[in-house]
């Protein structure tokens, strides 16, 4: 299952670099939430980061061949652009908790392998998206959904140390000048030429003329990732942590690919007494929503062949024994702590967004991991409502996915996204109501949204 049906990532061709809250009860309290909450998703260094990423990109464009500085140039300024637009959007998180944290812990990665702390930049991405990634200028990204899969900081260590491999092997760089030399090269010019010749199929030909070249490409990265993994190793035999369970990162990763939901629509629906048609959870032979673009970043999570690169790290921590301590900074009550605020966090993301359908997903995961929490239970009433309101002004497509690819006929959010594709509002009301009235005493709900309930019903 893919835990972000939104990627955040670039999607043009040439953008493949390696890459509880409370309720308040008083209009000042809230006031003062939502600055802390404003401080929090607000880089306070915007200028001086945006100086060190165009100082960055000039000093990496002189370094290539004259024909291609231009291009380069134009693609790194068109992503710095894009970073930093992500930057101003909220969708890094700058808190005093999780940022410090992890933060902590690359920082150990730096200063036991003598790395220049100037160097890099360390950010924290709300997005639950299962991933870690690396830019060109030495920013490395570690997403929420990431660190919620990780068991201790050795596993994150490793992590950082892989990311800071891709850097130190200058992966991103080398990949987009080789792929500029092969869009400039005589024979795929000439390929390009002769196939917009054709009188049939030219369009069917240069597409797939590009395909090939991704496949290239990705076979070309698996061998990047062989040799980030190697780098990041050797950089990790420096640290303090221990080396016994790293090797097991790459079977989170494929269990987060794989694993079912924590918990399913129907359990909610009986657990809440909401009687729903079963028939609107039932997948079609082949769901839908919409095309996502495939991407390809410089990321733990694309990398290809979990299985055997988890061999290989192991044969050589067995031959290799690493001595440490699984937690330096905390230990596995602070990581549980740390953990519960990022899935807070990654939920709010997607309600900042307007993405309510998977902001009610998250919920419902959250309520079976935390079934006693009054702050899940009213926001998934207050979703509720705000789902029946835009289902009244026919807008609920507004705030619902609309591209998303399944995993498989059991993808709950792909099963979600099917019943509000065909829910009516009167469902969605009763909805709203039943769940209302089976947790009202857990319930902070605002008078606005119990009023609107009341006119939807009348």
């Amino acid at each position: 299952m893919k835990l972000n049906p939104k990627p955040q990532q670039y999607t043009s061709l040439l953008y493949f670099i390696l890459l509880f809250s409370c309720f308040t009860p008083t209009y000042a309290q809230n006031t003062v939430a939502h600055d802390d909450d404003f401080k929090k998703h607000t880089y306070q260094n915007i200028a001086a980061y945006t100086s060190f990423l165009s100082k960055t990109a000039d000093d990496n464009t002189a370094l290539f061949d004259k024909k291609l500085q231009k291009e380069y140039n134009k693609i790194i300024t068109e992503k710095n652009t894009d970073l930093i637009k992500e930057l101003n959007d909220k969708k890094f998180l700058f808190d005093m908790e999780v940022l410090p944290y992890l933060n902590s812990i690359f920082n150990h990665v730096l200063e036991k392998n003598g790395l220049d702390k100037n160097q890099f930049h360390f950010f924290v991405n709300r997005t639950a998206n299962v991933n870690a990634y690396t830019y060109e200028d030495g920013t490395i990204v570690c997403n929420l959904g990431l660190l919620n899969i990780m068991e201790n900081e050795s596993q994150l260590a490793m992590v950082f140390c892989h990311e800071l491999g891709h850097y130190m092997l200058k992966h991103a760089n080398s990949s987009i000048i080789s792929q500029l030399k092969l869009y400039h090269s005589a024979e795929f010019l000439s390929k390009v030429r002769h196939i917009k010749r054709q009188e049939y199929n030219a369009k069917k030909n240069l597409e797939e003329l590009f395909k090939t070249d991704v496949f290239d490409r990705r076979k070309h990265n698996r061998s990047q990732e062989r040799a980030a993994d190697s780098l990041g190793i050797l950089l990790f035999k420096n640290t303090s942590y221990s080396g016994v369970q790293v090797s097991h990162i790459f079977d989170l990763l494929d269990v987060a690919e794989a694993s079912a939901a924590t918990g399913t629509l129907i359990n909610f629906f009986k657990q809440e007494n909401i009687t729903i048609d079963e028939g609107l959870l039932k997948p079609a032979k082949k769901m839908s929503f919409g095309i996502v673009k495939q991407e390809i970043i410089d990321s733990l999570k694309t990398h290809p062949d979990c299985a055997i690169r988890k061999k290989v790290m192991q044969a050589y921590f067995d031959k290799n024994p690493k001595p440490g301590q699984d937690f330096l900074v905390g230990n596995e009550k602070k990581l549980s702590v740390i953990k519960k605020t990022a899935l807070f966090d990654e939920a709010n993301f997607s309600k900042e967004n307007d993405n309510l359908s998977y902001y009610f997903y998250q919920l419902v995961q959250s309520d079976a991991a935390f079934p006693a929490n009054a702050y899940i239970k009213s926001e998934i009433f207050a979703t509720l409502v705000s789902l029946c309101q835009h289902q009244k002004e026919h807008t609920l497509h507004t705030v619902v996915s609309s591209m998303y690819t399944p995993a498989d006929n059991k993808d709950e959010y792909a099963l979600l996204l099917k019943m509000f594709d065909t829910v009516d509002l009167a469902t969605l009301i009763d909805m709203a109501s039943k769940y209302y009235e089976n947790n009202k005493s857990s319930i902070t709900a605002s008078a606005e949204a119990i009023n609107h309930l009341k006119q939807f019903k009348n």
